[in-house]
């Protein structure tokens, strides 16, 4: 599912971006990050129970939707650019696609990105203070289920400002 990726630029960005051959990244490259995925089945009749489960499991108590598209979200260009920014959070970052396809892209242990595509029924966790990014591919019309543990909130220190400076940094580090 995940794999390592070229670099991107402002104008690459929503492309697939593999190596050619490509490099997959494993299930244990992201748990050694913290990151996990695992599947949502919107289709089936029990898809609440899933989500309970999930919600349960990392002890969240509030959730919203997110709907990025260009004919709904004002600024989308602004807003695609401020997702794709490096960052990181003082809160794990959960997310449940429920339309679309989009790319989380993660720093591996070795600051080479790790590109994860998402899509109908992929749920990613990111662990607080991990450095991300986030964009759609080129249709730009991804919805997705937020899930926070606390009071919706983002915040994010981007890194080339203040995210190395965050308590939370060095704690994800220490963890990892």
């Amino acid at each position: 599912m995940a794999y390592f990726m070229t670099d991107t630029s402002k104008e690459n960005r929503q492309d697939e971006c593999r190596f050619s051959p490509n490099k997959d990244a494993t299930v244990e490259d992201l748990n050694k990050i913290g990151v996990e995925c695992t599947k949502v089945d919107f289709d089936d009749v029990n898809v609440q129970e899933d989500l309970d489960r999930l919600i349960k499991k990392y002890d969240m108590n509030f959730h919203d939707e997110v709907h990025i598209c260009r004919a709904t979200m004002p600024d989308f260009d602004g807003k695609l650019d401020m997702f794709f920014e490096e960052h990181l959070h003082d809160d794990a970052e959960l997310r449940v696609i429920k339309k679309g396809v989009g790319y989380f892209d993660v720093r591996g242990k070795d600051e080479r990105w790790i590109r994860i595509p998402v899509r109908r029924g992929d749920f990613v966790f990111l662990p607080a203070g991990i450095y991300h990014r986030f964009t759609t591919d080129r249709a730009e019309d991804v919805i997705a289920l937020r899930l926070f543990r606390n009071n919706p909130k983002w915040t994010a220190f981007n890194r080339k400002t203040d995210g190395d400076d965050q308590p939370i940094r060095q704690q994800y580090l220490n963890a990892i």
